[in-house]
């Protein structure tokens, strides 16, 4: 199977897209091949709403050329799930987002679960985002931010050192069963973390390709009468174009 990961956030090189490849891999079947591509238009690093919107259209489109060259499930590898809904209505093959997989994850494994996200300015974004998500907000014991940049250059160890001192507030606190990651950037992290707090921790990197293969060995895909396809037109923006 084969699927495409789309990051949103621009400037990768072909060494952070293998990288990041390579992480994902940890996680995936052995017959699991997976791509990543990042945008190429703009220079956007997912951290407010407002980039998550510039991000879509390009997105959409990529995602819709990576249908198009074969791939099996569409990946989007950011935990806002920016342009989530567009390419489910553009696509006909699963489309997964980190938090979405991450929350319903999550929701399995506990009656209760904290996110961590990067910063305390995105709290109250991100609770709304859970609703949107259908986590009951009786669920969420709490969503806390561990001032740590996403596009921060510090050590695995310190971040993990980080992530756990919130963690374990959120468990101590506020009674949280399970922790998720709240960012793509916390990859890999999540077993280190379990053993350490005690809870199960979700690493939205390794729940987003688990639930995308499960989509597509079940051959399964979202419901076309929840997320329509939009009205064939030659869409443009910029110098980006998107036409179904």
């Amino acid at each position: 199977m084969k699927i495409c990961v789309v990051n949103p956030d621009s400037g990768l090189d072909a060494a952070g897209l293998r990288l990041r490849v390579e992480r994902l891999r940890a996680f995936a079947r052995p017959d699991t091949e997976i791509v990543m591509v990042c945008p190429q238009k703009n220079n956007l690093c997912v951290d407010s709403c407002l980039d998550a919107a510039l991000d879509a259209p390009e997105i959409a489109e990529m995602a819709l050329r990576a249908q198009a060259d074969g791939a099996d499930a569409v990946c989007l590898y950011c935990f806002s799930d920016p342009g989530f809904d567009a390419c489910r209505e553009l696509l006909r093959v699963p489309v997964v987002g980190g938090a979405q997989a991450a929350v319903l994850l999550a929701s399995q494994l506990a009656l209760s679960f904290s996110v961590l996200t990067t910063s305390a300015r995105r709290i109250p974004q991100k609770k709304a985002f859970l609703r949107a998500l259908g986590a009951d907000p009786a669920r969420i014991a709490s969503v806390r931010g561990v001032e740590l940049p996403p596009n921060v250059s510090r050590q695995r160890s310190e971040i993990v050192e980080i992530l756990e001192a919130g963690g374990r507030r959120c468990v101590e606190e506020d009674g949280a069963g399970a922790v998720i990651l709240g960012c793509l950037g916390f990859a890999g992290m999540g077993a280190e973390l379990t053993a350490r707090l005690g809870v199960p921790v979700i690493d939205p990197a390794a729940a987003l390709i688990a639930a995308a293969e499960s989509l597509i060995v079940q051959g399964l895909s979202h419901s076309k009468r929840s997320w329509p396809e939009p009205p064939a037109s030659r869409r443009f923006w910029g110098a980006g174009i998107i036409e179904n």
